[in-house]
């Protein structure tokens, strides 16, 4: 009965620290329905001009290769990634 087209994405972003060969180590895993599909990490380098804003290191599968904006705030990239997730 129910359309699976009406299905939210689940997206869980999982704590790590990452190894950028900068200060900016602190991540986020990004798990999309139980899957690997990106790595997220905060900007904490002065010479940034969005300090404390989120960078799309990495994107694997359907976000392999994708260009994606600086997330002011997880909620914002949460919000970015399941648009880019939705089955075509």
């Amino acid at each position: 009965m129910s359309e699976q087209g009406n299905v939210e994405t689940l997206i869980v972003l999982q704590p790590i620290a990452v190894d950028t060969d900068s200060p900016d180590r602190d991540g986020r895993l990004v798990i999309a329905n139980g899957l690997l599909v990106a790595v997220l990490v905060r900007l904490a380098e002065p010479e940034h001009d969005n300090v404390g804003s989120w960078f799309f290191e990495v994107g694997l599968g359907r976000l392999q290769g994708k260009k994606a904006p600086t997330f002011l705030s997880l909620e914002d990239a949460t919000r970015w990634l399941r648009r880019h997730l939705k089955p075509a």
